[in-house]
């Protein structure tokens, strides 16, 4: 075992050494606050590295934010006495940038009417699509200064919004826009995990090891991210504490953990 790693593992406890060192198909780790999850973490990525000789680029590991993706980054090549190449870690990043990354280079997003060099619309620019569709076309839309939030609640199902009595054209304004955003070549960001889930169940993609970070974040979209993901030899290593959910207001759901 390289030194870099030792030094890893001297602050891991039993527990969290026993986990680090588990080959199983499946582990959810389940560390409170303050327990070093990242530490584990990083710990994981350097012992199949180092030890068992998985390639880094066999490995995706995914956060909820740049600010952890770059931590766990940094903290594997400075950890590691091999030369670690930025290309090497494509894979590692939130799962908007990794779906992004994918979908631009290993899935055949022309399947859905894309080229690999499509641009990222944001949510003022998705309005301002939405806004233009809504008066060219007449629609009869309510809460229109809540139309992100509408379309969200529609894709989960829920037709009504407040207190509407009936349904408005709020489905044909959905189809319209995805329409558009095919025929410009954009994505949002709910397309980049919708599109990679999809193209990823009929694309022969599938990485050694699957590794998620804060795993009571993870919504119903990434989790089925993470399932397209997982290929019969796939395993998969995750870390949490289900006291912590902080994105239940976007959807996260404390029972997948």
């Amino acid at each position: 075992m390289e030194g870099e790693l030792q030094k890893s593992f001297m602050r891991l406890n039993s527990y969290q050494r026993k986990a680090v060192e588990s080959s199983g198909r499946a582990l959810l780790l389940n560390a409170g606050v303050g327990s070093g999850k990242t530490t584990v973490l990083v710990a994981k990525v350097l012992y199949l590295f180092l030890v068992k000789k998985i390639p880094l680029s066999s490995m995706v590991v995914l956060t909820f934010t740049n600010k952890a993706a770059g931590e766990i980054k940094e903290r594997v090549k400075s950890s590691s006495s091999s030369a670690i190449e930025p290309d090497q870690l494509r894979f590692f990043g939130t799962f908007h940038s990794v779906a992004r990354n994918l979908l631009s280079n290993c899935l055949p997003v022309e399947i859905l009417g894309y080229t690999k060099d499509f641009t990222i619309v944001d949510n003022d620019g998705l309005q301002e699509i939405a806004e233009s569709i809504i008066n060219s076309r007449g629609l009869d839309i309510k809460y229109r200064k809540r139309l992100q939030r509408r379309i969200e609640r529609l894709r989960d199902g829920d037709a009504l919004y407040g207190n509407m009595k009936r349904d408005d054209q709020i489905g044909d304004l959905i189809k319209l826009l995805d329409q558009q955003k095919t025929e410009r070549n954009m994505m949002d960001f709910d397309d980049l995990i919708k599109n990679c889930t999809v193209l990823l169940r009929a694309a022969d993609f599938n990485p050694s090891w699957v590794i998620i970070d804060e795993f009571q974040d993870t919504d119903s979209a990434q989790m089925d991210m993470i399932d397209a993901l997982v290929g019969d030899d796939t395993r998969i290593f995750a870390v949490g504490d289900p006291n912590q959910t902080i994105y239940s207001w976007r959807g996260s759901r404390q029972d997948i953990f």
